[in-house]
């Protein structure tokens, strides 16, 4: 090779290492681009219909409350039996444990909380304050309010509205379908939590209830649902609450 050649190959070779790398970024920019083209995005939530209105709702402090004070929030919407030794509790625990979450997550003012309470015909604003604080939530914090009225009203806006099924059974109708369903093979034992306020009540019922959790979107649409409010994961709520504030 003489010396011509060889200063042709070095300047080939000095082109090639420095083109080298912009090829390089060049392939990884394109393949970036073409990832983002054909990464499958999060569909859009479907809307479920309208949460419905209420009003003559009193929260866990005694004051009243409509449905128009939410407005503009996403509301985690629930159904609670302050007297309840089974689901409630669970559910109470887990409403705090995601409280916190949104709190960590900066979304706490732009959600609320909101519960139900499907024992109208017993309890009542002083009942629901006490269930609260039992499960670690402090009733001044009304970030989570917990919502009682009368019979009709609760009727009207769980069941009729929310397709909430709830019914007040004696203890002794219980035991007697459990026998019923032990006999046919088809037993399925629920959780027994701890109730401080029901130990101290000694109610002579329970009220079975759908244990439902709704997301209602910031214009008041049903947005999202499970009737097993008691076992989803705080992390998966926070992420379909991101999902939803992002669509609006």
């Amino acid at each position: 090779m003489n010396d011509l050649d060889k200063a042709s190959a070095g300047a080939a070779r000095a082109a090639w290492i420095v083109a080298a790398p912009l090829i390089v970024l060049i392939a990884l920019g394109f393949g970036f681009w073409l990832g983002r083209q054909h990464a499958p995005r999060a569909e859009t939530l479907p809307t479920l219909g309208r949460a419905p209105p209420f009003r003559d709702f009193r929260n866990q402090l005694g004051q009243p409350v409509d449905s128009a004070q939410f407005a503009g929030k996403l509301q985690v919407v629930t159904f609670l039996d302050p007297y309840c030794t089974n689901d409630c509790p669970l559910i109470a625990l887990h409403l705090v444990g995601l409280e916190n979450d949104l709190r960590l997550a900066k979304l706490r003012h732009r959600v609320q909380i909101v519960a139900f309470n499907v024992d109208p015909w017993h309890t009542g604003p002083t009942q629901a304050a006490a269930f609260q604080r039992e499960y670690g939530w402090n009733p001044a914090d009304l970030r989570w309010q917990f919502l009682s009225s009368t019979p009709a009203a609760t009727r009207r806006v769980v069941r009729q509205g929310y397709h909430v099924d709830y019914q007040q059974v004696s203890f002794a109708r219980e035991a007697a379908d459990a026998a019923m369903q032990k006999a046919a093979g088809d037993y399925v034992p629920q959780p027994r939590v701890a109730n401080a306020l029901a130990a101290k009540a000694k109610p002579d019922y329970d009220v079975a209830h759908n244990d439902m959790l709704v997301l209602v979107g910031t214009h008041g649409h049903l947005r999202w649902l499970s009737a097993d409010a008691d076992s989803i994961s705080d992390v998966h709520l926070v992420n379909l609450i991101r999902r939803l504030l992002r669509q609006r």
